[in-house]
């Protein structure tokens, strides 16, 4: 029997791009219920590309295709046939897809040397 399929809570767009992609980001970046902390790390992340010339000058724009590449098209599942497990491969929801990409990218940059995302915004 499958599961019943969840009904996901509706995000309303963030404030400065109207964007429901960067209020997730927010949603995504926050640690213990802090949202302005988050909007002001993302916000100043989405500044940083704005000030610089080669990534161009849109940084909605910038986010939206990084978004695009960091999510994975195909994913191997586990499905039991007879006494053996297989890895199938199979094409990602697109919900799924939009998940793994916002968590890898933020993971990425957690994981990145130097001073914490929190660190910069006391500059």
């Amino acid at each position: 029997m499958r599961r019943p399929i969840k009904k996901r809570p509706i995000v309303s767009p963030d404030i400065v791009y109207g964007s429901v992609d960067v209020e997730r980001l927010i949603n995504y970046v926050m640690l213990n219920g802090q949202k302005e902390t988050a909007r002001k790390i993302v916000y100043g992340a989405f500044d940083l590309m704005k000030a610089d010339k080669e990534a161009g000058d849109d940084p909605l724009e910038t986010f939206n295709t990084a978004l695009r590449n960091a999510g994975p098209l195909m994913e191997v599942r586990s499905r039991r046939v007879g006494g053996a497990n297989y890895q199938v491969p199979r094409e990602v929801r697109a919900e799924r897809r939009q998940a793994l990409a916002y968590r890898w990218i933020i993971a990425a940059a957690r994981k990145q040397k130097g001073s914490t995302m929190q660190k910069d915004l006391a500059k």
